[in-house]
C-alpha cells in the first residue's frame, strides 16, 4: 500500500480541494491509504473515515504568508508539521501539500535531515514527462553559490534517472551560450560542472531551451526558476483564454495544461519524498498533485537519488 500524508491546509481555495481529490483518488487507486491533516476550525463536512481514509485534526495552521522564524520549528501541532513528521516516522510513503513553500522546505530539512551535507535541497518541476525534462531549482532557494548550483544539477541527473530510462544531460540557464555572458556564480559554476564526469554537462541554456533541445535538466538558481515556470504558466493561461472557442486550439492547450503542468513540483535532497501543489490548485490540479506524490512514492524516489548520489561520491572518491 502507498501511504499519502495529505496536508489539507494552505491552499487558497480551502480543506475541501483536499478532501475531494483524496476522495477521488481513493477512488481511482485501491492499493492507496490517505491520511489527511485538517483543522477543525473550519466549518466543513468531513469526508467519511474508513480503512483506507484517516483524519488528524490539528490546532495549528502555518499560513500562506507567515515568515520562516524560529517559533515555526516549535509549531508540532500544525498540519504541515504531523504530516512531515509523519514521513519521518515512516508512517507515511510520501507528503502532498499544497501551503507555504519556505516553510515546508525549512521543516522538511529540519524533521527529515537532508540527503548530503552541504546538499541544499531543490524544487524540481517536469516541463515534459515523455521525454522527461526538468526544471531546477523553482523557489527553495533564491541566493545561491556556485556549489549550491552544481548540487541541483546533481539532484536533477538522480531524478531523471529515477524517474525515466533518458540519458541527463543539464544546461546551466544564462542570457546567453557564449562563455563571455552570465554573472561571476555563472561562470563559476559552468567550470565546476565543466570538470565533472557526471552528471553530463551541455553548457549553457537560454531561454529557449526550456522545453526542447539536448538539455533535460535545465539548472538555475530558485528566483529565476520561479520566475520562468510563473511567467511559462501564466503565458499558457493566456493563450487558452484568448483562443477559447477556436477550434481544436483550446483542447489543445487544455490537454497540455493538466496532463503536463499540473501536478505540482517534487522537493528533492530530503530524506523523504514531497510534492508541492501550487497554492491556487483546483480540484483537477489537487487531484494531479496527489497522483504525482504517487508516483514518485511508487517509485521510492528519495532512496534512488540517495543511492546514486552515494555511488558517485564513492566512485569520485569524496
Amino acid at each position: 500500500m502507498i501511504r499519502v500524508a495529505l496536508d489539507a491546509m494552505g491552499g487558497d481555495l480551502g480543506p475541501r480541494i483536499a478532501f475531494d481529490g483524496a476522495v477521488e483518488i481513493l477512488s481511482r487507486h485501491q492499493d492507496v491509504v490517505i491520511t489527511i491533516y485538517y483543522s477543525p476550525s473550519f466549518d466543513l463536512a468531513l469526508p467519511i473515515p474508513n480503512e483506507r481514509l484517516l483524519l488528524v485534526p490539528c490546532s495549528d495552521v502555518v499560513g500562506c504568508d507567515e515568515e520562516i522564524v524560529l517559533s515555526l520549528f516549535r509549531r508540532r501541532n500544525s498540519s504541515l508539521y504531523q504530516s512531515l513528521n509523519a514521513l519521518a516516522q515512516k508512517s507515511s510513503d510520501v507528503v502532498v501539500t499544497l501551503g507555504n513553500t519556505g516553510a515546508m522546505v525549512a521543516l522538511a530539512r529540519h524533521i527529515l535531515g537532508v540527503l548530503k551535507p552541504k546538499l541544499y535541497p531543490a524544487l524540481i518541476r517536469e516541463l515534459y514527462s515523455n521525454p522527461l525534462r526538468c526544471l531546477v531549482d523553482l523557489g527553495a532557494n533564491v541566493h545561491c553559490p556556485s556549489s549550491m548550483l552544481v548540487g541541483f544539477a546533481e539532484l536533477g541527473a538522480a531524478y531523471v534517472e529515477a524517474l525515466s530510462q533518458e540519458t541527463p544531460k543539464v544546461g546551466l540557464l544564462n542570457v546567453g551560450v557564449e562563455s563571455t555572458k552570465g554573472s561571476a556564480v555563472i561562470k563559476e559554476t559552468d567550470a565546476l560542472l565543466s570538470q565533472k564526469t557526471w552528471p553530463l554537462y551541455l553548457g549553457y541554456a537560454e531561454g529557449s531551451e526550456l522545453f526542447e533541445g539536448d538539455k533535460n535538466v535545465i539548472v538555475c538558481d530558485g528566483m529565476v526558476g520561479n520566475a520562468v515556470l510563473k511567467a511559462s504558466e501564466g503565458l499558457l493561461s493566456f493563450l487558452m483564454g484568448r483562443f477559447k472557442g477556436v477550434a481544436g486550439a483550446s483542447s489543445l492547450f487544455e490537454t497540455f495544461y493538466q496532463d503536463e503542468r499540473r501536478h505540482g513540483a517534487c522537493l528533492v535532497g530530503v530524506r523523504g519524498n514531497l510534492v508541492k501543489g501550487h497554492g491556487c490548485s483546483d480540484l483537477s490540479a489537487m487531484i494531479g498533485a496527489i497522483e504525482y506524490g504517487i508516483d514518485i512514492a511508487r517509485a521510492d524516489l528519495c532512496s534512488a537519488i540517495e543511492a546514486r548520489l552515494c555511488n558517485e561520491a564513492l566512485e569520485s572518491g569524496e
